[in-house]
């Protein structure tokens, strides 16, 4: 009987599900979400003129968008923003080393792969397409482009997913590099993974309740193998 938590954890995972931007791929590696982050902020400007504070102290494009949700038709503007920018930037995405290995070995063990990504759903299908993993990916669940507060660490995406992919939550794992993904894993049912692929990142998903986290995504393709 095994006692490591990664491999105990996927030994009765009938499907895992990943983040997109961390354990697949560095998204803004070429197109910085900073740039991005300020790019849409002159748009609000342009639209609304003098922003509030909540939008102007926006550190990413996805905290913008939580921050407009109460002005939905500045919110829409933005969303389709970010969808072009998030378009160009998958373009120039970095692979995360261990993430191709990783689909693989989850398809040839017989679980089912989804993506739940915060991201916009067609950025996350046309970087699949382009790093020819589209075949071992079964379901991609991107934000909703009407409601950003639907976003993890909300539970909607990943209960989304789940139901798509016909599986039982408790027969699920989800990995991902944020606390808000611990925390919208948790809050759905799942065992959650951590990946911790920055200094400092293994203590906070520990501490948000991951039940195992790893450096590198090379280390969850062998746990799979």
């Amino acid at each position: 009987m095994t006692t490591d938590p990664l491999t105990k954890i996927l030994s009765s995972a009938e499907a895992v599900l990943f983040d997109f931007d961390g354990p697949i791929c560095s998204v803004f590696d070429g197109y910085p979400a900073s740039q991005i982050t300020r790019e849409l902020l002159e748009l609000a400007r342009q639209l609304r003129g003098e922003l509030e504070p909540a939008l102007e102290q926006a550190s990413s494009p996805h905290d913008l968008l939580l921050a407009a949700a109460g002005d939905p038709e500045l919110a829409q503007q933005l969303e389709v923003g970010l969808q072009k920018a998030e378009l160009m930037a998958i373009e120039t995405a970095r692979p995360t080393p261990g993430a191709a290995e990783s689909i693989a070995a989850c398809t040839s063990s017989g679980r089912l792969v989804a993506i739940v990504s915060n991201n916009y759903s067609e950025a996350v299908t046309a970087y699949l397409a382009r790093a020819g993993l589209s075949e071992g990916v079964a379901h991609v669940e991107g934000r909703n482009p009407t409601d950003p507060t639907l976003m993890k660490p909300n539970p909607h995406l990943i209960e989304r997913a789940t139901r798509a992919l016909g599986i039982d939550p408790n027969s699920c794992v989800f990995i991902g590099d944020q606390t808000t993904d611990i925390e919208a894993g948790r809050a759905s049912g799942l065992s959650t993974i951590g990946y911790a692929n920055k200094p400092g990142k293994m203590e906070a998903l520990r501490a948000a309740g991951a039940n195992a986290v790893l450096t590198t995504m090379l280390a969850l393709a062998e746990a799979i193998a």
